[in-house]
């Protein structure tokens, strides 16, 4: 599969729909057909036989790819979300979408993103859940990935930051989000982007599973009062950690009620 390029945005289109097995395969294999795109999107993959799960329905990739084409204005509106941080803020978010047997999307996890804005990866959830595509054979549910690309305005020039200095300040930092909940039943990756004065001017949350929205929201506001130890003048520095379901702290109480919580 290629990324289709447009305007800040670039959409890699999938042609076909898998079963939540093929989701969870360890070796990365998804039930898709790839077949020849559309509208200038190319792709260099050979036509695959598309994976058939008896237990679980099958969308044609055709009409996914013309269904998510529709909602293209959407997508590309959800990037406004990053504010200030459109200037150097840019990545791949993968969307999990599952689908009811009556073609509604029941619910879209972020399983993965580069992106580093949570605001944005929030707003393609928001859109996935309004999406309906036709039913999939037999009426039965199933589920798909989907990944959407955006880029930034190279406005400021951004820099990967390991090592040392990253860890100790994970480590120093990482109690405080004890309060905030539980994020995931797994661990969750946060992507960071430190500006010059060491503070996170954006951070975004993905997980392999459900992720709670509410306690997304809260993490995400804690780690921007950070003050981060590793900057460069000129310069954003992006950081990429992972979150724990239980995070050690002396004070992990939780800061509100646990009822009525979104999932994503």
């Amino acid at each position: 599969m290629k990324r289709a390029v447009l305007p800040f945005l670039a959409i890699v289109t999938l042609a076909g729909c898998g079963s939540d097995k093929a989701a969870r395969n360890d070796n990365g294999e998804q039930a898709l057909a790839r077949r020849k795109p559309k509208q200038g999107i190319r792709a260099d993959d050979p036509a695959q036989a598309m994976h058939i799960d008896n237990e679980l329905g099958v969308l044609d990739g055709e009409d996914v790819n013309a269904t998510m084409r529709d909602h293209f204005d959407d997508i590309r509106a959800c990037y406004g979300r990053a504010g200030k941080a459109q200037r150097y803020a840019g990545g791949r978010v993968q969307l999990r979408f599952l689908v009811a047997g009556d073609g509604s999307a029941q619910d879209v996890l972020v399983v993965e993103s580069t992106l580093g804005n949570y605001d944005v990866e929030r707003c393609l959830v928001d859109v996935g859940r309004r999406i309906t595509f036709h039913a999939p054979s037999g009426r039965k549910a199933t589920t798909f990935e989907y990944p959407v690309e955006f880029r930034s305005t190279n406005q400021v020039v951004v820099l990967d930051l390991e090592g040392l200095k990253v860890e100790h300040d994970v480590s120093v930092f990482l109690p405080q989000l004890a309060v905030c909940g539980r994020l995931a039943p797994e661990d969750a990756t946060a992507v960071v982007y430190i500006e010059s004065n060491g503070t996170p001017g954006s951070v975004g949350l993905a997980a392999g599973g459900t992720l709670d929205e509410d306690v997304g929201d809260c993490m995400v506001q804690t780690i921007r009062t950070w003050k981060m130890s590793a900057t460069l003048p000129g310069r954003v520095m992006r950081a990429t950690f992972s979150i724990p379901p239980v995070i050690a702290t002396a004070e992990a109480a939780p800061r509100r009620s646990q009822a009525h919580r979104r999932r994503r």
